[in-house]
């Protein structure tokens, strides 16, 4: 090729260009990497500038997972997505170094759909499946190809109540629950659960206050670190509820919200404990400078 041609000034001028491109993209990797700023903290000062609480709460539902995306840090943290048939369900990869980790999965209510499950234990080999459902039909069968499969509801107390459940149709029926606690003592036992997956049919509203500093959990010294949760279209009531819980989940300072999406009125939100010392030492590590638990300003 002559030295003197257009097509030869083409080339390089793309040479140029391209390796441009790749010094400014390798320039924000590095900037980004040695930023050891607290962005969960970033994160929960945005969501609560666009929150208002104290407003409209069904326009405030309505916006909620635009304010989360619009906050969350997701780019800074190593998040996978794992798909079902019509959803993805979210986990922050173990942190280099820690990828042979023993961890814990759990799922209440399977939906006669374990794709994600199935996905995760390709990727995480090392951890162990425990799932809950009071629909046996289906769930029984392919539930055990990751795990333990229990035939019970999980809510927010012991006993037998009327609840809506998925057969062939969506239908109320009488059906036996243990509480969250309970269930994660005595049926998984174990105090540290890397990833809780809800999706309850409404029963989530009585067990959103399992996950606050002072909660049941707590109390009992069980640990989640990663959650996805289906919180479903509420009354007033429930709206109030929800809206309860989110401020004290930010006045915590515990749970920053990652991920949220909308569907047909539901909410599906995928949060992380960061203010756990053990959860932070498995999925965030020293990605930024914190001097504390991050529950204290």
């Amino acid at each position: 090729m002559r030295l003197n041609t257009p097509a030869f000034t083409r080339q390089v001028m793309l040479g140029l260009l391209y390796t441009v491109l790749f010094l400014l993209v390798l320039y924000m990797y590095l900037q980004a990497g040695s930023d050891k700023s607290n962005f969960f903290r970033t994160s929960r000062e945005c969501i609560l500038s666009h929150v208002d609480v104290k407003g409209d709460l069904e326009k405030q539902w309505s916006y909620f997972p635009y304010y989360v995306n619009k906050c969350a840090p997701q780019n800074r943290l190593m998040v996978q997505g794992f798909s079902n048939t019509d959803e993805l369900k979210y986990h922050v990869m173990p942190r280099p170094g820690r990828t042979n980790m023993e961890c814990t999965i759990v799922s209440l209510g399977i939906g006669k759909d374990v794709e994600a499950e199935k996905s995760m234990r390709v990727a995480m080999p090392n951890c162990e499946f425990w799932g809950a459902d009071p629909v046996n039909e289906t769930n029984a069968d392919i539930f055990p190809e990751v795990g333990k499969f229990y035939n019970i509801a999980v809510g927010a107390e012991n006993g037998t109540f009327r609840s809506y459940v998925l057969e062939d149709i969506y239908r109320y029926q009488e059906v036996k629950y243990v509480d969250l606690t309970t269930f994660l003592r005595n049926y998984v036992q174990r105090s540290v659960i890397d990833q809780l997956m809800i999706d309850i049919e409404h029963a989530e509203y009585a067990v959103l206050p399992f996950f606050l500093v002072n909660g049941q959990l707590a109390h009992e010294k069980i640990v989640i670190c990663q959650m996805n949760i289906e919180v479903h279209r509420p009354n007033a009531e429930q709206l109030k509820q929800f809206f309860d819980f989110y401020q004290k989940l930010m006045d915590e300072k515990q749970w920053t919200l990652m991920s949220a999406s909308s569907i047909i009125g539901h909410l599906r939100l995928f949060m992380i404990n960061h203010g756990n010392e053990e959860c932070h030492k498995r999925y965030i590590g020293s990605i930024y400078e914190r001097d504390d638990l991050d529950t204290r300003d």
